[in-house]
């Protein structure tokens, strides 16, 4: 006897219901077969078998982009018998929900005859990874950026700014002061109330960034240099007002502006600096 022979119908729809990936089968018209788990494949956890059976993806999802994608990968698993694999994202009571697919031809007699696909839960490792990418671009104590996101995402944002581009540099004039009046948490404190100041007066299509110790940029897109001295104004009057006797927020800033012509950010950046420190010489 077989091994196929000692498995009825019940017992194989048994085994395939019992995968650890929700399986699917569909026929070379993109209509689906089975699946093994319908109520990990709708958002929300909502749906019958019956709405998904005998239908395609174009009659079951309610997004026509996502739906629209999902059969073009089926048919192009069909018109080239090769497999295709790729990451979706789907709505969930907890959140956004992210399932890897993975889709194969099945051939019979040298003849495709369906499609066979899983679909793996990868919430976790993507939720994780994108924790860790946020962490790795954000400065823990402020809250802002930090350096790394130069590295990792300024170039590409610098690339879509529109003239004129701005960069504010600020350099704190009393942390040192106040570690050594009050300690370390004091002076952790300052520079939180100062990444606050930046954040909640930062102006659209702008990142602020900690750039270590007690320095900050802001980077501003389609900002001209009146509009970055009124900024700095504004940013001397907050900081003044969310001072206290032993936490006084002052705060050096300079800036350069380019109007027109290929942006260097490594030429405007020092620019700003040097502005910021002639500042800082002339206020103290």
């Amino acid at each position: 006897m077989q091994w196929s022979d000692a498995l009825g119908y019940e017992e194989v729809m048994t085994f395939l219901r019992s995968t650890p990936a929700n399986l699917f089968f569909k026929d070379t018209e993109c209509r689906y077969l089975f699946i093994s788990d319908v109520r990990t494949f709708f958002p929300y956890g909502e749906g019958q078998e019956e709405d998904v059976l005998g239908k395609t993806d174009l009659e079951i999802w309610s997004s026509e982009e996502q739906a629209r994608f999902y059969y073009e990968q089926d048919q192009k698993v069909l018109a080239t018998g090769k497999g295709t694999s790729f990451i979706t994202e789907v709505p969930r009571k907890d959140g956004t929900a992210y399932y890897q697919i993975k889709k194969n031809p099945v051939v019979l007699e040298g003849k495709i005859i369906g499609i066979v696909g899983l679909i793996g839960d990868i919430t976790e490792r993507v939720r994780l990874e994108k924790q860790a990418e946020n962490w790795a671009i954000h400065d823990e104590l402020t809250g802002l950026y930090n350096r790394n996101y130069l590295k990792v995402k300024g170039a590409e944002q610098l690339k879509g700014a529109i003239m004129p581009i701005t960069i504010i540099m600020g350099d704190c004039n009393y942390l040192k002061r106040v570690n050594d009046a009050y300690g370390h948490e004091y002076g952790d404190l300052l520079l939180k109330r100062v990444g606050r100041v930046i954040r909640e007066n930062l102006p659209p299509e702008s990142v602020a960034l900690r750039m270590g110790g007690d320095e900050f940029l802001i980077a501003c897109s389609h900002f001209s240099a009146e509009e970055a001295e009124q900024l700095i104004e504004r940013l001397h009057g907050e900081l003044a007002r969310q001072s206290d006797d032993r936490l006084k927020l002052d705060v050096a800033f300079g800036y350069h502006t380019v109007t027109e012509g290929p942006f260097d950010y490594t030429a405007v950046y020092h620019a700003a600096d040097r502005d910021m420190y002639r500042n800082k010489r002339k206020n103290r």
